[in-house]
């Protein structure tokens, strides 16, 4: 008979593998031993959404939330579920009945809980829910920038809209000649949301010189996390990687669970058949962040294309 050690190693090993199948065939018999354990109860929650049997990963995880409403790891897959199912209603009540009452876990959960509700709810909410976690963590440093970013971005996405809605039905070529006359005045030479949105024009008709020239003289007005990201895009699709990493690694870092971000960073090391730069960085990321458990697929990937080159 395996002990609770052996078994949680087990099942963790075959998830590092992506064998989700396997994980839940050795969990049903560590359940059968150790019915009331709490990593196996919610780990069922974790496999079943991960075998595509979310309905019964979210009926499981609700005959059990007053047991586990504590366990950090079973709240992430339980709001995950929730937003995969679009079960909008379900998902506030849960935040509002849960989540924002009351201290459960580290910095870095509430992190996690500030990304999901924004995709969830938006941006407003997310600013909301943000400054009641500050309440629990009023020194976080994390949780105080993602606020700031979030309360800045809200304000742009505003005015960006209008722009959207502005040009909406245009040529491309045609909104992009009105727009490059536009900024020849002096009151719109800097207006971070109107060139934003022609570098995404630019973008659009494969330009990609001349929306990395927009990112980089919005850089030079301010410093801005978002169109660092967008100038670090914008290399990556232009295929120049080096100069993508240079603005795309320290953002990973910082944020490993940006799904886009993640898979651009694996693909940039990839086309350079680099996996021990790869690895290096996940590894990096993991002692950062170490709650993000998906980048231990992302290493076992990596490992498996890194095989594969050596044959």
């Amino acid at each position: 008979m395996l002990t609770v050690t052996e078994f949680k190693e087990k099942i963790i090993d075959l998830q590092k593998q992506k064998d989700f199948y396997g994980a839940y065939e050795v969990l049903k018999n560590a359940l059968s031993v150790y019915p009331t354990n709490v990593f196996f109860l919610s780990t069922e929650v974790f496999l079943l959404y991960k075998l595509n049997r979310v309905k019964e990963a979210r009926q499981k995880a609700e005959e059990r939330i007053d047991f586990l409403k504590n366990d950090s790891f079973f709240l992430k897959s339980y709001l995950t579920i929730l937003e995969k199912l679009r079960a909008k209603d379900d998902f506030e009540n849960f935040i509002e009945r849960s989540i924002l009452v009351k201290q459960s876990g580290n910095e870095d959960l509430y992190i996690f809980f500030s990304q999901i509700i924004e995709r969830a709810l938006g941006k407003e909410y997310a600013v909301n829910a943000l400054k009641r976690f500050l309440t629990f963590f009023p020194d976080s440093k994390k949780l105080k920038d993602l606020l700031d970013n979030l309360q800045k971005s809200e304000g742009r996405s505003r005015k960006y809209k209008q722009y959207s809605e502005k040009f909406k039905g245009r040529k491309p070529e045609d909104a992009i000649r009105e727009i490059e006359n536009i900024i020849l005045l002096p009151e719109y030479a800097n207006d971070l949301e109107l060139l934003t949105y022609l570098a995404e024009l630019y973008k659009k008709q494969g330009n990609y010189d001349k929306a990395i020239n927009i990112y980089q003289h919005l850089l030079t007005i301010k410093d801005n996390e978002f169109i660092r990201k967008m100038l670090g895009y914008a290399y990556y699709k232009k295929e120049d990687y080096k100069s993508a990493l240079v603005y795309l690694k320290d953002i990973f870092l910082k944020n490993p669970d940006d799904h886009f971000l993640y898979s651009s960073i694996y693909r940039i090391f990839k086309e350079n058949y680099d996996s021990e730069g790869l690895q290096k960085l996940i590894n990096e990321a993991l002692s950062l962040h170490p709650s993000s458990k998906h980048l231990y697929g992302l290493l076992s990937k990596t490992k498996k294309w890194q095989k594969n080159y050596v044959t």
